[in-house]
């Protein structure tokens, strides 16, 4: 999980710079389409590759353009007009979002102290991304539509994975993706994309994010289970703010690595608390 870490952080940083020299469609459909033969090859050595059965279809195309198009294409707009580190201290207040909308969903009533860890974490929030001085609007609009976009693809990909396992859901979705963005894509390609270092940094974040990331990410669920999994996943903010600071010259405070710090602290108690209750969300 540590090396996942360091991907998604290398794969943060490049994507910051990538987006001020192409559009997000682009760079989203190009690194999918990388990714594609790694998780034919990890899917077909696990169990096979099959045509998806003609029910499920819809159900892929929607869970592909909620999950693998909409999401990351948001996500990349928030880049563009947050830090980095800004972006996924917004985005880590996802787990809490998920839980107070199943709860909601079900009629389920809150745990009292997850409630007030989630206070805490949006509290924590705040901090973190008002102490730098200014906000975008339109970065954290990017991140709240990618919280409730991902809210409403769990729901999807919940109903897939009666018929297909994990695995092979991202291989159908990432098979779709590909296939609703590529004319865009080519529409708004950039002018530069013959150059040799452009197009090598695109396959490798690809292969190395949306490829092998996914595969750690699967081994390291299996192997440490979700909830050490998901305490790990806690410190993307962190280090994404620190290698913003390191490589791209954006600023770090005292008060921004308070607010994350307890963004962080309260995101790793409700993952212990919801495991032990059983009352987590996937």
């Amino acid at each position: 999980m540590l090396l996942l870490l360091l991907i998604w952080t290398v794969d943060a940083v490049a994507v910051s710079v990538a987006v001020e020299a192409m559009s997000q469609i682009f760079l989203l459909c190009f690194k999918t389409l990388c990714s594609i033969p790694v998780l034919a090859v990890f899917v077909g050595c696990r169990e096979g590759i099959r045509l998806p059965r003609r029910e499920t279809v819809p159900l892929l195309l929607l869970a592909a353009l909620l999950g693998d198009i909409l999401y990351f294409f948001f996500e990349y707009t928030a880049y563009k007009y947050l830090p980095i580190g800004q972006v996924n201290v917004l985005l880590g207040i996802l787990p809490a979002a998920s839980y107070l909308t199943d709860c909601a969903v079900t009629r389920r009533k809150p745990l009292g102290r997850v409630l007030a860890a989630i206070v805490l974490s949006i509290a924590g929030l705040g901090l973190a991304v008002w102490s730098d001085g200014g906000v975008s609007l339109r970065g954290c609009g990017s991140c709240a539509l990618c919280i409730l976009i991902w809210i409403l693809y769990g729901y999807v990909a919940r109903r897939l994975d009666a018929w297909y396992s994990p695995e092979t859901i991202t291989l159908y979705e990432s098979v779709a993706a590909v296939a609703v963005m590529l004319p865009f894509a080519v529409l708004n390609r950039p002018a530069a994309i013959g150059t040799r270092d452009l197009l090598f940094s695109i396959v490798g974040m690809g292969i190395l994010t949306t490829g092998f990331g996914y595969i750690i990410e699967v081994r390291g669920l299996i192997d440490l289970g979700t909830t050490a999994s998901g305490i790990y996943l806690n410190l993307l903010p962190v280090l994404t703010a620190l290698a913003g600071f390191l490589f791209l010259g954006e600023r770090m405070t005292g008060f921004q690595l308070a607010g994350s710090g307890l963004v962080i602290l309260c995101g790793i108690y409700v993952v212990l608390k919801l495991d032990r209750s059983g009352g987590g969300v996937s």
